[in-house]
């Protein structure tokens, strides 16, 4: 690899370089496609990726990476590089819309500003409905000379087939903990980093979600949730705690909802202590032990999943009646 920056979005993590190292062997020996599809969990850095191999096509000496000094690559650094276009949603949970899918048309007739390749990144590619995916395939089944479309999502099975069938599928794996655990560690606080294991663990593996959850936002939350839970196994009413429920990032709860459960049929098999995510959890699951089955669970793990794929693929539900129906689903199977 070049000699940049750690972490420089001129250059892969270090547990992507084996798709890295098939992507440059692609290109270098004129076997690219005109589109790939990235997919893998959230916070294994399918954007990082997208946005260092981006880096290399457009750089005017690459070697196996983006040079890092060359005019084009310090554009690209900038956020100024003019063949490089990345569509996402105007906001968090909604969708992309067609009219945005139809300015990337009018950027894939015109020819590279530096005289290479353009590259458009899109992301997340479950996040269309169909009329924009359609759109999206005129630009796939004639893409141009010189364009790559990469196309990255957490939700394969999201991804409308057609789109999937166009498309060259990458899958990133999650890192091994050695790995995360030395990323993990150079990213955090000195405080923070003392915590590494544990934020690992309820990330599931994840080193760039482990590093979010460190923030102290979402710290805060998290503790707020726990304590809301403590009052729902208490009896607390359903319909009261749901204001309260939806307070922060829904999408963090729902997360946290689903894992727990989880957490809670793991260990009510096993009764390892050892293998909890969440161990400020137990004196919960403990209770739950008396109240629940494994079936109520994994249904409430199904109805908790349906309420993130509507959120994450655009629908706009009325979040404090989807919380309190959720809320009643959950007291009757887990606390009943």
């Amino acid at each position: 690899m070049t000699n940049v920056a750690k972490d420089s979005p001129l250059k892969p993590f270090a547990w992507q370089e084996s798709c890295w190292s098939q992507l440059i062997q692609q290109h270098q020996s004129g076997r690219l496609p005109h589109a790939l599809l990235i997919a893998g969990e959230e916070g294994v850095g399918k954007h990082h990726l997208a946005k260092a191999f981006a880096a290399y096509l457009l750089c005017r000496t690459p070697n196996n990476g983006a040079c890092g000094t060359c005019a084009t690559c310090l554009l690209f650094a900038a956020g100024t590089h003019p063949d490089l276009l990345e569509i996402r949603p105007e906001s968090e949970g909604k969708q992309i819309r067609i009219e945005q899918i139809r300015s990337l048309q009018q950027y894939a007739n015109k020819t590279a500003q530096q005289g290479g390749f353009r590259v458009v990144i899109l992301k997340p590619a479950d996040a269309m409905n169909i009329n924009a995916a359609n759109a999206l395939l005129k630009n796939l089944e004639e893409p141009g000379e010189n364009i790559l479309f990469i196309l990255l999502t957490h939700r394969l099975s999201a991804v409308i087939p057609t789109i999937r069938s166009r498309c060259q599928q990458f899958s990133l794996p999650i890192p091994n903990d050695e790995q995360s655990l030395i990323w993990l560690k150079n990213h955090l606080s000195s405080q923070a980093s003392l915590h590494a294991e544990k934020l690992l663990k309820m990330a599931q593996g994840n080193p760039l979600m482990a590093q979010e959850l460190a923030l102290e936002s979402l710290h805060k939350q998290r503790d707020k949730l726990v304590s809301l839970m403590e009052g729902l196994t208490r009896g607390s009413d359903p319909v009261e705690l749901a204001p309260s429920f939806i307070e922060g990032e829904i999408r963090w709860t729902l997360r946290w909802m689903q894992q727990w459960l989880t957490d809670w049929c793991r260990w009510s098999i096993t009764e390892d202590e050892a293998s909890i995510s969440f161990p400020d959890m137990l004196p919960l699951y403990r209770q739950w032990q008396h109240t629940a089955t494994l079936n109520h669970a994994q249904a409430l793990f199904r109805d908790v999943g349906r309420l993130r794929t509507q959120l994450a693929s655009g629908a706009n539900p009325n979040a404090q009646l989807a919380m309190e129906a959720l809320l009643i689903r959950w007291a009757d199977k887990m606390l009943v």
